[in-house]
């Protein structure tokens, strides 16, 4: 019945009629014996619009404005660093975080002379530093080699082992401890011969009723 009723949605009249088996069949031609049926005018069918949803919110991307705070937290300021081939770990840090998206970079300085390529790592390293004081300072850089924040300069002192010190043996642990060289000892001098062994001879009993001799004396 919905398939008639949508095959026949333009007509205005439909006839309706039972068949002598009890069938009931319609149609827009008029037939004998069967019942009119008008129907309401239906409005022509809408085009379907197709629904565009709208794009998820996006949070804004935040503005940059500048950086608060480069410190150097590696070596501390007046600290001595014992390393004999003069290698220095610096540490710094930065608030707010690195801008990494804007390809900002930090660079180390030692001594006022740029040290290596600038890096987005936070933990650098130093290479081949000369024994004595040393002042370490650290700078943000953008991509364009601009200075955005520099830290305080941060000083420390370089040591190297004696070279009075043995190096380190493969076949002996290493307990951090190195003794410095024995003095060689001085060449001893040569003994004397010994002299043959004589027994010592004891002195001559006096004769009996002799008086013995009197010191410094001859007797009479």
């Amino acid at each position: 019945m919905l398939v008639l009723c949508l095959v026949v949605a333009d007509a205005r009249d439909v006839y309706r009629w039972v068949a002598p088996d009890g069938s009931v069949y319609y149609s827009d031609d008029p037939h004998a014996g069967a019942d009119r049926i008008t129907l309401p005018e239906w409005p022509p069918p809408q085009p379907r619009q197709s629904v565009v949803q709208p794009p998820p919110d996006t949070p804004d991307k935040p503005v940059f404005t500048g950086y608060n705070r480069l410190t150097i937290v590696e070596p501390g300021s007046g600290e001595t660093v014992r390393d004999n081939q003069g290698n220095v770990e610096v540490t710094v840090t930065v608030e707010p975080e690195l801008n990494t998206t804007e390809d900002h970079k930090i660079q180390i300085l030692l001594d006022g002379q740029v040290q290596g390529d600038p890096s987005a790592s936070l933990e650098q390293s130093l290479s081949g530093v000369e024994r004595g004081k040393h002042t370490v300072t650290a700078q943000v850089i953008n991509k364009r080699g601009r200075v955005l924040n520099d830290s305080r300069p941060v000083t420390f002192f370089l040591q190297h082992a004696s070279p009075l010190f043995h190096p380190p043996r493969p076949d002996v642990p290493h307990t951090g401890v190195q003794q410095a060289p024995r003095a060689p000892m001085a060449p001893r001098a040569p003994r004397a011969p010994h002299a043959p062994f004589r027994p010592a001879v004891p002195p001559s009993s006096p004769a009996p009723g002799s008086s013995p001799p009197s010191p410094g004396g001859s007797s009479s």
